[in-house]
């Protein structure tokens, strides 16, 4: 009996686990670094977008971090927990927390699963009530930037992107995030 569940786990594709921070908006913004277990062959981006797997359900309204550190964007108390649950609607943004460099959080070297779209790049600004950020969205060629604004996901994927607290404290870049749409504020092409 051992021996068959050891070989079923052997053939079944491993959970992955990310390393990510979590920007939250509240009076002020409260960042959660942990890990978030990612379906095989899906993203962070489809968690949080709620596209589902099989009978894996990915559409919930909160997303479960593991060994989760909750402390203030701008220092104070920290508090660890093994497990917290964020309300997915007062996410600010995500970005990758480790050293890795990822094409999307949670991307995988493996065949796609998505039919391949040609895609344009823009260069974007927008505001959130904390943040405001420069960086680069991709949409497809028939689209324009309210098609992706008014379209059914959440979260906005966007590259090579500088993050400017509004309180003018440190900027800083990151190499891909993915921003809750109804946090923006206001949003243009560059």
């Amino acid at each position: 009996m051992v021996e068959e569940v050891s070989k079923a786990r052997a053939l079944a594709p491993e959970v992955k686990r990310v390393k990510v921070k979590t920007y939250m908006v509240d009076p002020v913004c409260t960042v959660c670094t942990g890990y978030v277990n990612i379906p095989p062959r899906r993203r962070l981006l489809d968690v949080l977008n709620g596209i589902p797997l099989g009978e894996l359900r990915v559409d919930e309204e909160f997303l479960p971090v593991s060994e989760a550190r909750i402390s203030s964007l701008g220092g104070g108390s920290e508090v660890t927990v093994q497990n917290a649950y964020i309300n997915k609607a007062k996410i600010l943004f995500v970005k990758e927390a480790g050293r890795e460099k990822t094409r999307g959080l949670g991307g995988e070297a493996a065949p796609r699963q998505y039919p391949f779209v040609v895609k344009q790049s823009k260069p974007i600004k927008l505001l959130t009530p904390l943040f405001t950020m420069t960086g680069q969205m991709y949409y497809a060629e028939n689209q324009d930037l309210r098609d992706v604004l008014n379209r059914t996901p959440r979260f906005l994927p966007l590259t090579n992107v500088d993050i400017c607290p509004a309180g003018g404290e440190d900027e800083f870049g990151v190499s891909f995030v993915t921003v809750n749409k109804e946090q923006i504020i206001f949003m243009q092409e560059l």
